[in-house]
């Protein structure tokens, strides 16, 4: 599922966007990593989620990397990425969800294939990661997952007594006008579909997909609002506008720290896990490819996972998170579930991407 930040936009060069799966040759092959971190000079241009570039997450990063330069933009959604990217926006080093667009960004162009020799962790990373759609491309790799984690509902223990446990509940006519729910076409539809007693939501026909648009559409009543970032959805619960809405440990996490009695459920009808990483542009200069190496390096490393696993509860891409954090983290972060990747949810595209996010605008419309 998409990881929900507020939207910060930095200022970046605005560059052409390459298309159709980016070069067939992997960016920086034919050289290695330097031994001397400190030695690794350049500037990256990251264009991401915020909590990608975040100042405590990324301090291990500086003491390790301390000539390199990371300039900053922030985005709601890929699918707002990719819009940017398509209109001539870039970045040297990009983050992307395999269950939002992924799969849509190679084959647009937005990344070059990976060099894996030069991605130090590379045979860490969980087998089953590696072959998300997106990730690996007709044979070569172009993502390095790094983090992933679970959607589930967010609500007010204050006002609500009883746990919710089925996404069922943000239907329930006792929240009308207090609920929420992502305003993201694969998160909302997975949630509809759900909450209809669809079992395997990414692999609807035409039908039903029509019956959940349509079930949407009649409960529209219940929400309050759709909410498009973290910072709107923390505001929404400080202000007291809703009571429940779908959500993300790292959000619930941060409301708990201001004080807010928020709670986080999973619901009885499975887990949707969501998946990102980076990926590097074919646009990249020569001089700043060691850089963008280094910092993809970084995100699989142990420190940045456990600070993930620790501080907003993800689940890290790096197999050696497990053991890396103490019994309390693995359990509030569900890193057993990467045991089982395979009886969750797939963190995967639907297949028919575009008919989804033209019903879910209809949905809004109505």
């Amino acid at each position: 599922m998409i990881k929900p930040l507020a939207l910060a936009i930095a200022a970046l060069t605005v560059l052409t966007a390459g298309c159709g799966g980016g070069d067939d040759k992997p960016v920086g092959a034919g050289s290695s990593n330097p031994d001397d971190p400190a030695s690794i000079t350049g500037t990256v241009r990251l264009f991401s989620y915020e909590d990608g570039y975040d100042p405590d997450y990324m301090a291990s990063f500086k003491e390790k990397y301390p000539n390199i330069t990371i300039d900053t933009a922030s985005f709601g959604s890929n699918e707002e990425a990719i819009a940017k990217v398509k209109s001539g926006f870039t970045a040297d080093v990009i983050n992307t969800c395999v269950d939002e667009a992924a799969l849509e960004a190679v084959e647009s162009g937005v990344y070059a294939p990976l060099d894996t020799s030069r991605l130090e962790n590379w045979d860490k990373i969980w087998p089953a990661m590696k072959e998300m759609p997106g990730v690996t491309y007709e044979g070569q790799f172009y993502v390095v997952p790094v983090d992933a984690g679970t959607a589930g509902l967010m609500y007010n223990a204050d006002k609500i007594t009883t746990p919710p446990t089925s996404w069922k509940d943000l239907f329930d006519p006792k929240y009308k006008g207090r609920a929420s729910l992502q305003d993201n076409a694969v998160t909302a539809i997975d949630v509809g579909a759900l909450a209809t007693g669809i079992t395997d939501p990414l692999n609807i026909d035409a039908a039903q997909l029509e019956s959940v648009k349509q079930f949407l559409v009649d409960n529209r009543g219940n929400f309050r609002t759709w909410w498009a970032d973290q910072g709107e959805l923390i505001t929404l619960f400080k202000t007291g506008e809703i009571d429940i809405a779908s959500g993300y440990t790292n959000i619930q996490k941060d409301l708990q720290s201001e004080g807010l009695n928020v709670k986080f459920a999973t619901a009885k009808e499975g887990q949707m896990l969501w998946t990102c990483g980076y990926g590097i542009s074919p646009k990249i200069k020569p001089e700043n490819v060691d850089a963008a190496y280094a910092l993809l390096n970084w995100y699989t490393s142990l420190p940045a996972q456990v600070y993930e696993a620790t501080n907003w509860n993800y689940m890290g891409s790096n197999q050696g998170i497990v053991d890396a954090v103490t019994p309390q983290v693995r359990k509030d972060a569900s890193l057993d579930t990467l045991f089982n990747l395979d009886d969750a949810i797939p963190a995967a595209p639907p297949k028919d991407r575009d008919a989804w996010i033209k019903a879910w605008a209809q949905v809004k419309a109505s």
